[in-house]
């Protein structure tokens, strides 16, 4: 009986020292290649962009491989935490653009076709990430939960 009961107990250490082991190799596979910065809103006339009201934010690519376009989401609220919008303050917008491994790219997403009034003061960035991004290589990486998104109200 004592066998048996050290036999298991040397197979749970084993299998826990596996376990530990593992999961530290495979940190690599489950970090962000994207570092987004300041999210913001902006009201106004930028341009050609938009009109009333854009979001603006930098995204710098953190992998190897040279980014051909990405698909952003976040959601909006007012002032007072709540939702700006008739419909929903959950937006989602695929971006065509090349940034190249290790480089930065600025841009902006226009909320035009999302409210029916011009806001008084910027709305509230909450919830951003990047739920796809399309390699040059065609390969794909995603995040369709936001298991890497900004956590923080930006103004």
């Amino acid at each position: 009986m004592k066998k048996k009961s050290s036999k298991l107990f040397l197979a749970g250490i084993l299998m826990t020292v596996s376990v530990v082991f593992l999961s530290c190799c495979t940190t690599d596979i489950l970090s962000a290649p994207y570092v987004i910065s300041n999210p913001h809103v902006e009201t106004g006339s930028i341009d050609e962009k938009y009109n009333y009201a854009g979001m603006h934010f930098s995204l710098f690519n953190d992998s190897e491989k040279t980014i051909r376009s990405f698909t952003i989401s976040f959601m909006l609220y007012d002032s007072e935490g709540n939702n700006p919008f008739i419909g929903s303050n959950c937006i989602v917008s695929k971006c065509e653009e090349m940034i190249e491994a290790g480089a930065a790219g600025d841009f902006v997403i226009s909320l035009d076709q999302y409210i029916s009034v011009v806001p008084d003061e910027a709305y509230l960035t909450d919830f951003v990430y990047i739920r796809e991004i399309c390699y040059t290589d065609l390969s794909v990486w995603k995040d369709p939960y936001g298991m890497y998104c900004v956590r923080e109200a930006y103004e």
